[in-house]
């Protein structure tokens, strides 16, 4: 995937002014950025490898007759338990993006994560094995084994989202020659979308390791599930490890936070600054450093301001999120109530990141640069709004999907649990596809852009710190789900689905309204 087969730099026209009338193309991208990439796909198919299985393994009893099962918790705890996890990951980010900005730096975090993360695994490993062989272990060893994993995330994530773009670093722009001939210009900004891009294409690759853990899960048991999980971390772990040398990394700025309340105390107070010594050198000196520290004040002022301002995009992906996340439990409970012709019932999650892989290409490959010769400024704000109507369309027609299951017997409103026994109602499970290929888009458009824009707006020493404000806004809909979860069970799923598909339709276009008034 190197740019060198589709342009050459050339020598005559090494760089060239940002004014240039020449039309944008990405540039180079450095092998480093490739392992990072690799590096990401082996976190998130442990994660997701381990995750996927979490609603069976806490809602379902191992004497079930159609499903995999171990802690028999039922739907509505099962779920409440996984948005919990949920908030837990959203936050942890925050404390992660803290120690790299401030103390550690990125790469030493991520590697204490990557050891944090493998221990969570290992432990959510060897609990299920116990439960599967002695029944023992239980809800206790799951919690300790997700705390270990979410603290683990918190270093892993948010770090490595902008460590991916350290390895990128900055250069003037070039004239290039493209394949036809003609003449571009190289651009940071078009070359640091295209790496998200991949970033998250790479991430859904990951995802269908769920694949392989849930019909694991169904015929091993979920101990080998897990232990698929494991091994992917150890390999990540290991990998890091040997190419910790051969990374680019940014120092730790020191305590970000603690300077910026001291310069708004010396901007509140300017009195309390050190008092100048009257008459000769020593006064000249320090009125001198005086102003100095007053003008690194409003330098860091301003990147403080620059940053609170770059989170404000963030603000409509709590509702995002919460449909989002209604992945991991809603659709896979929805699906154990279908007809699924033998396959798993959290095998469908699986779509998703198929759908993803099939979709990005497009959009990175045909519809952005058709946008782009047409001079049409398809603005990631613009992205993210087109991204929250489709997921809202994908709420929207689950929730046609919950009333045609509860218009269908056996079982009608009550699926699985009526006097016919403990079989599903006569739907196809097939017919969830459009709800994870609309999710699907609105990940691409509204999740690839906040990314973005999340690093491409915040100072240089609060980028990791703004990435974790990106994840906590996402946590934001894990809470808004914990609320949900309460409700969350039959008969009242189709009132469930249709009131959060009609909360992100009005988000959305509040969004709009806020984008095109220039507001955001």
């Amino acid at each position: 995937m190197a740019e060198k087969t589709e342009l050459d730099v050339l020598p005559e026209q090494s760089t060239i002014s940002r004014d240039s009338d020449l039309p944008c193309v990405r540039g180079h991208v450095p092998y480093r950025v490739w392992l990072v990439q690799g590096l990401i796909f082996l976190e998130r198919a442990a994660s997701y490898g381990a995750s996927q299985p979490f609603q069976n393994y806490l809602q379902l009893s191992p004497d079930d007759p159609e499903r995999p099962g171990a802690l028999g918790l039922g739907q509505a705890r099962a779920i409440l338990i996984i948005y919990v996890w949920l908030i837990y990951i959203y936050c942890t980010p925050l404390a992660g993006g803290l120690l790299a900005d401030c103390w550690l730096g990125r790469r030493k975090t991520i590697q204490l994560g990557f050891i944090v993360y493998a221990l969570g695994l290992a432990v959510l490993t060897g609990t299920a094995f116990s439960q599967q062989i002695r029944g023992t272990g239980g809800l206790s060893g799951f919690i300790i084994g997700t705390l270990l994993i979410g603290a683990g995330v918190g270093a892993v994530r948010p770090n490595m989202t902008v460590f991916i773009i350290d390895q990128y670093p900055e250069e003037e722009p070039q004239s290039v020659k493209l394949k036809d001939g003609s003449l571009a210009i190289t651009s940071r900004e078009l070359t640091i979308q295209y790496i998200y891009n991949v970033n998250y294409w790479v991430i859904n690759v990951g995802g269908l390791a769920g694949i392989v853990t849930t019909l694991t899960e169904k015929h091993a048991g979920f101990g080998y599930a897990y232990l698929i999980s494991l091994c992917l971390m150890v390999i990540a772990a290991a990998l890091f490890q040997a190419g910790y040398f051969h990374f680019i990394t940014a120092p730790p700025a020191g305590n970000v936070l603690t300077s910026v309340f001291r310069a708004l105390r010396r901007r509140r107070h300017p009195d309390d600054r050190a008092p100048i010594p009257p008459g000769g050198e020593g006064q000249f000196s320090a009125q001198q450093d005086c102003a100095a520290t007053a003008n690194e004040d409003e330098t860091l002022l301003r990147e403080t301001k620059a940053a609170l301002k770059a989170c404000l995009v963030f603000l409509p992906f709590p509702a995002l999120m919460l449909c989002i996340d209604i992945m991991d439990s809603g659709l896979v409970a929805q699906a154990g109530s279908m007809r699924t012709h033998g396959l798993p019932n959290d095998i469908m999650y699986n779509l998703n990141p198929i759908a993803v892989m099939i979709l990005l290409p497009f959009f990175q490959g045909w519809l952005y640069p058709f946008l782009a010769r047409r001079k049409v400024n398809f603005t990631p704000q613009h992205r993210i709004g087109v991204g929250l109507f489709c997921a809202a369309l994908a709420i929207g027609y689950t929730a046609g999907i919950q009333h045609l299951i509860y218009i269908n017997g056996p079982c009608f409103t009550r699926p699985m649990k009526c006097l016919s026994g403990d079989i599903p109602n006569d739907v196809s499970v097939g017919i969830q596809t459009p709800t994870y290929v609309f999710l699907a888009l609105g990940e691409i458009l509204a999740i690839v852009a906040g990314t973005e824009l999340a690093y491409t707006r915040a100072p240089e020493n609060m980028k990791s710190i703004v990435q974790a404000v990106f994840l906590l806004f996402s946590a934001l809909g894990a809470v808004i789900g914990v609320g949900v979860s309460f409700a969350a069970e039959d008969p009242n799923m189709v009132i469930v689905y249709s009131s959060i598909a009609g909360l992100l339709a009005l988000v959305t276009i509040a969004f709009e309204i806020a984008v095109i008034r220039k507001i955001l």
